[in-house]
């Protein structure tokens, strides 16, 4: 079938950081960690399986859908790819917490410019609706 695919390493770094934006767009950070630990010792006997399983069916879903798939097995059953999408999911939600922490900080520092300027801090919750 699909057996002369190659795979590059740009291939295998570019597959890596869509699935770990993937998993880190619909916020499934940890759960997806968790469970690529705990199934990365069985990832070869996992993509043997896809291939027996799987691979039979992929070419009735397209020729991409084949090759994409193929690739993906012959990514995947090394361990060292594993742990490579396990690091570039761990740095994508880094990055995301140093990024919500630099706003914070920021939203903090325009706050206390306006209170050091005179003006009324901003009211939150029901005291908005409070005339004094």
């Amino acid at each position: 079938m699909y057996w002369d695919v190659e795979v590059t390493p740009e291939d295998e770094d570019e597959m890596i950081l869509k699935i770990a934006a993937t998993i880190h767009k619909y916020g499934l950070d940890v759960a997806a960690i968790l469970m690529i630990e705990s199934v990365k010792p069985l990832s070869f006997i996992g993509a043997q399986m896809g291939r027996f399983f799987v691979s039979p069916f992929l070419p009735a879903l397209g020729e991409d859908v084949g090759i994409s798939g193929e690739k993906f097995l012959q990514i995947f059953e090394k361990h060292e790819n594993v742990e490579k999408l396990i690091k570039a999911i761990e740095e994508l939600t880094r990055e995301e917490e140093e990024q919500k922490k630099a706003e914070k900080a920021k939203k903090l520092e325009e706050k206390r410019a306006k209170i050091e300027a005179g003006e009324a801090p901003e009211k939150k919750g029901w005291r908005r609706f409070l005339p004094f």
